[in-house]
């Protein structure tokens, strides 16, 4: 879950962006934001940011997100609706990752939903989607007499520290986190909400709070010797362990059993788009490695014995594994009946062609990320 590049000119600005410019970060336009790559000159650039994250903590500013509050007594049942997965037994305190599809299967947006309890949700959504998003949902929402929706992004920052030692920073600065369970998360009582939850594969944990209280905890956390990682990090991080990407893994072109969030859909639910669940699937998602350093890129064409079988969604260069990855799709009608891993694949790499070879992510697995089997589809 998280963001594709956005097109603008008037590019907004986090609730940190002088903190950024104060560390003389790289900035670049992400999601309509102004938001900050690398921080080179006092991390040593992308790299470093990345294995810092996977051996120490860092920080990264994600306010460019948006989040909506879903209340009232028809929440619930408005939610089984709109997501691919049911809240009816969804414990309060607990957090839960699922789809938002439109009535013909098209995948709107990856979110996470919060419990509060069957009547107070919260839910984040990509910043390159809050509009679809909320327009999608309020529409959705005319059905339901007793339900609110309110967006409230404008005034929600959102902070992540995620890395090994996320846990006992947080408890440095006062948090109570020591017992809180992967996707939980409790309020704090300044109402902060803060989520064992995150998006590189490591422990860690996303703060929700108002704007003008997020410099505070910044500076707090680098009062800590936390270093500030950029989106290039993030990135890189994210594509380690397979998580998809709004507009490379996940987009309105692709059914969900048909990509790495398959394991979000609920056994026998029925919501909006359901019925696309019985289509057969097209493609097959999964990872490519290269044989070399060189980083994979996405929009790079997958090759079988000189037939076009697939493409690559994102790409990049593994800090930890020391070699190019992907993640990408193969067109299930071009491949023979075989073991993906016995065949040879040939990557499209401008007027050359090097070999690729199958993998199933997660390339590096990670506290919360580790191999599984892609969930089939019916």
């Amino acid at each position: 879950m998280d963001d594709s590049l956005a097109c603008g000119v008037d590019l907004k600005k986090t609730p940190l962006h002088f903190d950024h410019l104060a560390k003389s970060a790289r900035m670049a336009e992400f999601a309509g934001y102004d938001m900050p790559i690398s921080y080179d000159q006092i991390t040593g650039g992308m790299k470093a940011e990345h294995l810092l994250v996977r051996e120490n903590a860092g920080m990264f500013d994600v306010s460019h997100m948006g989040e909506f509050w879903i209340e009232g007594s028809d929440a619930t049942k408005f939610l089984n609706h709109a997501c691919t997965r049911s809240f009816d037994k969804l414990s309060e305190g607990k957090a839960q990752y699922c789809l938002l599809l439109s009535e013909s299967g098209a995948i709107l947006d990856d979110i996470i939903v919060y419990k509060f309890n069957s009547e107070k949700y919260w839910m984040v959504v990509n910043a390159s989607n809050l509009q679809k998003d909320f327009n999608h949902l309020k529409k959705l929402s005319t059905g339901y007499k007793n339900l609110a929706l309110r967006d409230v992004s404008e005034t929600t920052a959102l902070i992540a520290l995620q890395g090994p030692q996320a846990e006992n920073l947080m408890n440095s600065l006062g948090f109570q986190v020591r017992e809180l369970k992967y996707y939980h998360f409790i309020t704090t009582d300044k109402n902060w909400i803060i989520g064992r939850t995150g998006y590189t594969g490591e422990d860690g944990f996303e703060i929700f709070l108002p704007p003008s209280e997020a410099p505070d905890l910044w500076r707090a956390l680098e009062q800590k010797s936390v270093l500030p990682i950029g989106l290039g990090a993030r990135d890189s991080l994210r594509l380690e362990v397979g998580f998809p990407l709004y507009g490379h893994e996940l987009g309105e072109d692709l059914l969900a059993h048909e990509t790495l969030s398959a394991f979000a859909i609920g056994a026998d639910h029925n919501c909006l788009g359901s019925r696309s669940f019985e289509k057969p699937p097209r493609y097959i998602p999964g990872g490519f490695t290269g044989v070399t350093p060189k980083p994979l890129r996405a929009g790079e064409k997958v090759f079988l014995n000189d037939i076009e079988v697939g493409w690559l969604s994102s790409g990049s260069y593994s800090p930890q594994r020391k070699q190019g990855i992907g993640l990408g799709f193969l067109k299930l009608e071009k491949l023979p009946k075989k073991p993906l891993e016995e065949l040879i694949f040939m990557l499209e790499s401008g007027p050359k062609r090097r070999e690729v070879k199958w993998e199933l992510p997660p390339f590096v697995e990670t506290r919360r990320a580790k191999k599984r089997s892609l969930k089939k589809a019916s």
